[in-house]
């Protein structure tokens, strides 16, 4: 089956915005997930949308996925200089160039997108289109966006969409693809064998009642050429945020946390916060994704500046932060392994704040680096398979621990020790952490995309050879991936010794 998308589709069956249904169609769910939190995690859709069930199917790892561009050269020229131009002033990119169809299939159906944007996504990851010294493509991560005007004349000029009315461009901003207005590609530039890792720690996540992205496999290709195989995954943005919790707690401050100049640590006087803003490079610790019009920061600034009273007490630190949650994310954390995280490397996560309650929950982001993938960077020598849950070091042996959110929770003398060694139980004694259920992921994840694996053409930046293995053989350098057998093995025999 074959739909077509067109520009002016921005509400019916396949265009249908969560932002556009009517307050009484949403389902608010039970949270089943959310028995040892105060926050309701729920699927916060109507369920029986068509949206929202194509949505369900684009990230079930049953289906065979396939996402394939068309674009022009002259499109893909124009990526090139604007990485060349930003990257020049420390920057990146914010302009979407114009694809010129999309076609996406889900199993036995497929879908066609007419003029969707495209941009290349990452910080530290982000590299141009094509090498700069062969110029010969480079595997990428790219952000599709599928409400795109092009109608910016500062970005676009004699190339400038103008639309001819305003319902027409508002048509367009309100058009969605499986509930999403975005959707991310990232190639796999750690070598993880299975591409399943990243997929299977949100779901660690997931289970122990912590917000995260759903992440899918997925094949990729531009123009005809198969680049292989990628991973998709839903934005975190305020879409995620209607879809995971109860309308009471729309509308919130959303901050994506990462490095800047300095670590995400919420140390008051150790961070900044604000809008980044692309063209003049200004880029902050805790960037601001939601209510960029209405927000005054309070919510962080009276997150910040709490934490850094250094006699705060049980209550002031549960009046900003849901306590339940952060337990669930701590432990969730410890087990995927992350050396990027925001407990090892201030890093790769967001903070959001409940209207609810005004307290701060945290969202998981960019986990590539989790369950034995030490590829290329293994600050600790071990994957963190020998560092207890209860160090105040970090992955990096120069820095030592300094976010508060650790040292007042689960370190000696922390506020919520045993909290925290409970949520821990619950991941370790997860199915989950079993080694033939992930098995059992990656056999599904083989049987669809063993045969696509390997792209048709050559890239500068792939030094190995792709493809689908469970064999990982565990290093202390720099050129392998530990088994996950491997990984939960030493990491439980570090775990089972510590809670002695």
């Amino acid at each position: 089956m074959r739909r077509k998308i067109s520009f002016f589709m921005a509400i019916g069956m396949l265009a249908i915005s969560i932002t556009g249904c009517s307050l009484d169609d949403k389902k608010k769910g039970t949270g089943e997930n959310s028995s040892q939190t105060n926050v309701e995690v729920n699927q916060n859709v109507n369920l029986d949308t068509d949206e929202y069930q194509l949505y369900t199917e684009l990230f079930d790892l049953n289906n065979t996925i396939s996402v394939q561009l068309e674009i022009s050269q002259e499109e893909l020229d124009k990526l090139q200089a604007d990485y060349e131009y930003y990257d020049d002033m420390e920057s990146k990119s914010p302009i979407y160039r114009l694809v010129d169809k999309v076609i996406i299939s889900v199993g036995d159906k497929v879908y066609e997108i007419e003029e969707v944007g495209i941009k290349l996504k990452g910080n530290t990851s982000r590299v141009p289109v094509y090498d700069e010294e062969t110029g010969e493509l480079n595997l990428s991560h790219y952000k599709l966006s599928f409400n795109e005007t092009f109608d910016k004349e500062e970005y676009y000029g004699s190339d400038v969409k103008y639309w001819a009315t305003e319902e027409e461009r508002q048509a367009r901003k309100d058009r969605r693809f499986a509930t999403l207005k975005d959707l991310e590609i990232k190639w796999n530039k750690n070598y993880d064998y299975t591409y399943i890792r990243e997929l299977y720690a949100n779901e660690i996540f997931r289970e122990a009642g912590v917000l995260a992205q759903k992440v899918n496999v997925c094949s990729f290709g531009i123009n005809g050429e198969n680049y292989g195989v990628v991973n998709i995954y839903e934005p975190v943005d305020e879409i995620f945020i209607e879809k995971n919790l109860p309308q009471e707690d729309w509308g919130g401050d959303l901050f994506k946390c990462e490095w800047t100049n300095r670590p995400a640590n919420y140390v008051k006087n150790s961070v900044s916060y604000g809008i980044e803003d692309e063209d003049a490079a200004m880029f902050y610790n805790y960037d601001l994704k939601s209510n960029k019009k209405e927000s005054t920061f309070e919510s962080i600034i009276g997150l910040l500046d709490t934490l850094d009273n250094k006699n705060i007490t049980v209550e002031e630190f549960e009046s900003k932060v849901d306590k339940d949650y952060l337990m669930n994310f701590l432990a969730a954390s410890y087990f995927v392994g992350n050396p990027d995280d925001m407990r090892n490397n201030y890093n790769n996560h967001y903070v959001y704040f409940l209207p609810s309650t005004g307290k701060a929950i945290f969202i998981p982001y960019d986990t590539d680096r989790c369950l034995g993938i030490t590829y290329h960077w293994n600050p600790d020598g071990t994957g963190l398979t020998a560092m207890s849950p209860f160090t105040d070091e970090t992955s990096n042996p120069w820095m030592g621990q300094s976010n508060p959110l650790v040292l007042k929770t689960i370190l000696e003398d922390g506020f919520y020790v045993e909290d925290y060694k409970n949520a821990l139980a619950k991941v370790a004694s997860s199915e989950l952490w079993k080694i033939e259920k992930f098995e059992e992921y990656y056999e599904k994840a083989k049987t669809n995309y063993e045969t696509l694996v390997t792209p048709t053409i050559e890239f500068a930046n792939m030094d190995h050879q792709f493809n689908f293995s469970l064999d990982g053989t565990y290093t202390t350098g720099d050129e392998c991936n530990m088994s996950f057998e491997e990984y939960v093995t030493r990491k439980m025999e570090t775990y089972n010794e510590e809670i002695k």
